[in-house]
């Protein structure tokens, strides 16, 4: 309490007049004990837990900042987000406020004052460094201890249930962590001790520091982005990400620990090895063309040269059959080759330079109501953004980290034809599925009884030589094992045709069987093949397809609201 009756006591004691943070000051604590001026710290600590967090709330329910999200495919709702808050409260409670009555002896010993006069500004700057240093360093060891087998399991898993944090998710742990890690927090204060408000100032930056850290966004302007060795959302997210077998980025707000006892190698070598893998799928595409290339002409010559194309002059049956294997064969092949090579120099669809849905954002620029700009759901209407290529993107596009671009109604980025699958070549890649399996079913049918006598001890009619006996057996396995895994690639493609879908929005949340474009079969199928059936079975689209069907352009995409309107305003 402090020990003057009046302000005008008050300045005749510090031989000055009080400044007017002072007199304020006076005013609040003067007639309060410090037991009473110390218990107010729950109120702070309940303000920051409750007020800090509300503006990542804001950007994650609009999404207007979509571009920065460090997890973009993981969405909270509202309800989401207000049941991480209630269990932070309820733990808040218990502990944090249980916590005031049993450690103001402490505060006590350590010196904390709250009588005048206020510290000057240096003085507060210096004393929060300090803390800062000191809380980071134990914070450190601490959380390095919690990433132990037992320490992991027993206490630390509660704060890891949220692999992508959120701002209301930092104070979200087991009550004995909370004690743990409560102990760096105060061991500044006990080291240095200060004014009550430098520790109230104190407790509110580093806790909104630890909510900055957890918000999941990895926003640019942040003032933090100007403090040394200043780890970050981005930083700390990786943590969570990796979950419970991470052993790297302990630090809870400065690098230097990590980097100094090398458990930031993890991370480091995380964003190294994704820029190799990269880079290596780039190279690897080159040789899975040739790996094809290979292959066909090894099927090629166990089949036409070894056995079907010497039966071409044997005259009766054997010329008649061997005459339609070879036909059946060479057209597949041209088909496979024509489909396969149409995927690998086909452009799946980049987003034009400068491209904006015009639509939507004149209704963002004359509605201030309008927050739907930057959303990350594939499935969504609303205007999304990439922040690696900077630049708006259409729905249902994707960034491609091998390709480094975004790409149109986006399927999957292939290694065997080294380019990505989107809205202009996914066509032709379903029709190299398609013959795919059918030369190869045709191939192994057409070299099973040869390849049978490779078992039999030579009484069989069938007359080969040992070379090529050789390489009807292989041909016949690698047939008949392409044969199978492609059926099965290509049943689920066929299923994601009739959906409408994707494989990446097939395996997004909140997508699939419902998704907003499946306009039922023939619809979702002539988005993919287009409606003159004379071209459903070549890697080629018509022009007035072309014209009268955007989504086969991978820009515009109907949905089941848009299909509806008509029939709603009749």
């Amino acid at each position: 309490m402090i020990p003057y009756p009046t302000v005008q006591d008050a300045s005749v004691a510090l031989g000055r007049n009080l400044t007017l943070f002072e007199t304020v000051w006076f005013d609040y604590s003067a007639t309060k004990s410090d037991f009473h001026v110390y218990c107010h710290t729950i109120l702070v600590l309940f303000l920051v837990f409750s007020l800090a967090p509300l503006p990542f709330v804001f950007v994650e329910l609009t999404g207007w900042f979509e571009r920065f999200k460090i997890q973009p495919k993981v969405k909270y709702s509202l309800s989401d987000m207000f049941l991480c808050y209630k269990e932070v409260m309820k733990l808040f409670l218990r502990v944090v406020g249980t916590l005031q009555f049993v450690t103001y002896p402490s505060i006590q010993m350590a010196g904390i004052r709250s009588g005048l006069p206020l510290p000057s500004l240096m003085e507060i700057v210096a004393q929060l460094v300090v803390y800062f240093l000191i809380e980071d360093y134990t914070n450190y060891w601490i959380h390095r201890w919690l990433h132990c087998k037992w320490g992991y399991e027993k206490i630390h898993r509660v704060h890891h249930e949220y692999t992508s944090p959120i701002g209301y998710a930092s104070p979200y742990a087991h009550w004995a962590e909370v004690l743990l890690l409560g102990i760096p927090t105060f061991l500044g204060p006990a080291i240095a001790p200060g004014h009550i408000m430098t520790f109230w100032l104190w407790i509110s930056l580093r806790q909104m520091e630890a909510i900055e850290t957890h918000s999941g966004y990895d926003l640019p302007w942040t003032l933090t982005k100007l403090v040394p060795f200043y780890g970050g959302a981005e930083y700390h997210d990786y943590h969570h990400y990796v979950g419970g077998k991470s052993q790297s980025n302990f630090a809870s707000v400065f690098t230097y620990c990590d980097y100094i006892y090398g458990t930031d190698k993890g991370y480091r070598v995380h964003k190294k090895l994704l820029q190799q893998y990269c880079t290596a799928l780039r190279a690897l595409g080159s040789i899975m063309i040739l790996v094809v290339i290979g292959i066909i002409g090894f099927t090629y010559y166990a089949l036409v040269v070894a056995n079907y194309g010497p039966s071409l002059f044997l005259g009766g049956f054997d010329s008649l059959l061997a005459l339609l294997v070879l036909a059946l064969f060479h057209f597949l092949l041209i088909m496979l080759l024509w489909s396969y090579f149409s995927v690998v120099v086909t452009d799946p669809g980049g987003v034009p330079p400068g491209w904006r849905p015009e639509l939507d954002i004149e209704k963002s620029d004359g509605n201030q109501e309008y927050s739907s700009l930057t959303v990350g759901d594939s499935s969504s209407h609303i205007v999304r953004y990439c922040r690696k290529c900077n630049q708006y993107k259409p729905p249902r596009s994707h960034h491609c980290s091998v390709c480094g671009r975004c790409i149109l109604k986006m399927d999957h980025h292939c290694v065997w034809v080294v380019n990505c699958v989107g809205a202009k070549n996914y066509k032709s890649f379903l029709l190299f599925l398609f013959y795919t399996f059918l030369e190869t079913t045709v191939v192994a049918i057409s070299l099973f009884p040869v390849f049978l006598v490779f078992f039999t001890d030579g009484d069989s009619d069938v007359t080969v030589s040992p070379g090529s006996l050789a390489a009807t057996f292989v041909a016949f396995v690698l047939n008949i094992t392409f044969a199978l895994s492609v059926l099965g690639f290509l049943i689920m493609h066929i299923m994601l045709v009739i959906r409408n879908t994707t494989t990446i929005e097939a395996y997004e949340k909140h997508t699939a069987p419902n998704s907003p474009y499946n306009l039922g079969r023939k619809q979702n199928f002539e988005q993919v093949f287009g409606k003159d059936k004379l071209y459903w079975f070549v890697p080629l689209y018509t022009e007035d397809d072309m014209k009268r069907m955007p989504a086969l352009r991978g820009l515009d995409f109907t949905s089941r609201s848009e299909e509806s309107e008509p029939l709603q305003s009749l």
